[in-house]
């Protein structure tokens, strides 16, 4: 376990060592934000909306079919100038959506919400962000950007200017946001600064870790027949490329976990290989509906079963594949987890890329039950494989990726490639001695 705190403890610090410096100042000062009001009525009362209403209800529909409907708040007269207002009153009552929208970040619960509007006899209901947005666009009040910010799914903390606050800045406003980015061993939640422009865009502008506490790509078997992913865009063929690696790696977790008990490995090591084809079993899951939405095929890898290998050879395909490939995917996890535009690949990464950190301390542990047993020249040959791929994975992260794949998945670019090498070869330095 102290192993795998540590690789995760130098990933996390490799990850802030290559962040741009424009997104890791000493902290965001938080002097000259109003503080937001408590209470569900802030939603509503500052509103000036793109046309005059007599009402508006925010109502929280839950989070399926079967939850009862919630009003939070409400602002104006109910009906004030319908012709029937009796008839008015019971389409505002039966007024609701299978859509709806987030107000907040999701983390243990995720209620949809819709907005109710009426003027005269019509009743309308918006069941989606840009609906909303369009309603109260452009923005120009500090409430209409505070709903923006919960809109984009920040959490805007009210009576506490520290995590929650707004103020004009420029021609738009500046929100003061929270959002967790690790959720799970460890617990991470981050302060943002949100840029709100006129029609309700969010920017992350800075961010600093504000509480953490202890509460990518998977590993390629030997055997692995490549096969061509496809799909009608190039991030669906992408993210199928990824799922068809992470379907792989099942199958390679399960011949290391036999491999390692026929050497007489510690049995942690080998249950933690069995956890490991459990985790890249869920990765496979999430990457093929990723990758299903964005118009990617899906292809089952196929996996030549092989002989049990040589101690020799095992570590050789662990250094490469876990110690340098594995562990650089962490990383590239991690990045992906920040700088994602689908929130569903954020989400996704966030996860993945905490599990990867885990298997590439396994790899870790691997690698320091092996070197020993191993004589000094099948040792060299190990570190000459290591630091080969190390210098190849620096070269494709070099490299950087295509600019659709940047932005929707998060994918470092060129520049912040070279960073991330640079500081994870120092980084696979210090694991390696």
């Amino acid at each position: 376990m102290a192993r795998s705190n540590r690789v995760d403890r130098i990933l996390r610090h490799v990850l802030s060592l290559s962040i741009a410096p424009a997104a890791v100042a000493c902290g965001i000062d938080t002097d000259g934000f109003t503080a937001v009001t408590c209470g569900s009525e802030r939603y509503l009362s500052d509103l000036h909306a793109a046309e005059e209403l007599d009402f508006m209800q925010l109502v929280d529909i839950g989070e399926g079919p079967s939850d009862e409907p919630r009003v939070m708040t409400t602002f104006g007269t109910k009906c004030g100038s319908a012709s029937n207002v009796a008839m008015c009153e019971a389409a505002i009552a039966a007024a609701t959506s299978t859509k709806g929208f987030r107000l907040g970040q999701c983390v243990d619960s995720c209620p949809r919400h819709i907005l109710i509007t009426n003027k005269g006899d019509e009743v309308e209901v918006l069941d989606t962000k840009e609906a909303v947005l369009a309603l109260i666009g452009p923005i120009d009040t500090a409430g209409e950007a505070v709903l923006a910010a919960e809109l984009a799914e920040y959490h805007v903390a009210c009576n506490n200017t520290e995590e929650g606050g707004v103020r004009a800045a420029g021609s738009g406003f500046e929100v003061l946001g929270t959002r967790y980015t690790e959720i799970c061993d460890p617990l991470v939640r981050e302060l943002y600064l949100l840029g709100i422009n006129a029609d309700g865009n969010a920017q992350e502008i800075d961010s600093e870790v504000i509480e953490s506490s202890s509460a990518c790509i998977g590993r390629r078997p030997a055997g692995l027949a490549r096969r061509k992913a496809c799909g009608s865009t190039r991030v669906g063929a992408y993210l199928a490329s990824v799922a068809h690696l992470e379907a792989a790696s099942v199958d390679a977790f399960e011949a290391l976990a036999a491999e390692l008990a026929h050497h007489g490995a510690p049995r942690t090591l080998v249950e933690r290989a069995g956890i490991a084809r459990r985790d890249e079993v869920r990765h496979a899951r999430v990457m093929r509906k990723l990758a299903s939405r964005h118009g990617g095929l899906f292809r089952a890898p196929s996996v030549e079963k092989q002989a049990p290998r040589s101690l020799e050879a095992i570590a050789l395909d662990n250094a490469v594949e876990g110690c340098v490939r594995e562990t650089f995917g962490a990383l590239v996890g991690m990045w992906q987890a920040r700088a994602a535009k689908d929130p569903a690949v954020r989400r996704a990464m966030r996860r993945i890329a905490l599990d990867e950190a885990r298997h590439a301390s396994l790899a870790w542990a691997i690698d320091e039950w092996i070197r020993p047993r191993l004589d000094a020249a099948a040792r060299e040959r190990v570190e000459a494989a290591r630091r080969n791929t190390l210098e190849i994975v620096a070269a494709e992260a070099r490299a950087g990726n295509d600019p659709e794949l940047v932005s929707t998945l998060g994918l470092p670019d060129g520049a912040a490639g070279e960073r991330l090498a640079r500081h994870f070869e120092v980084a696979v330095l210090a694991l390696s001695a």
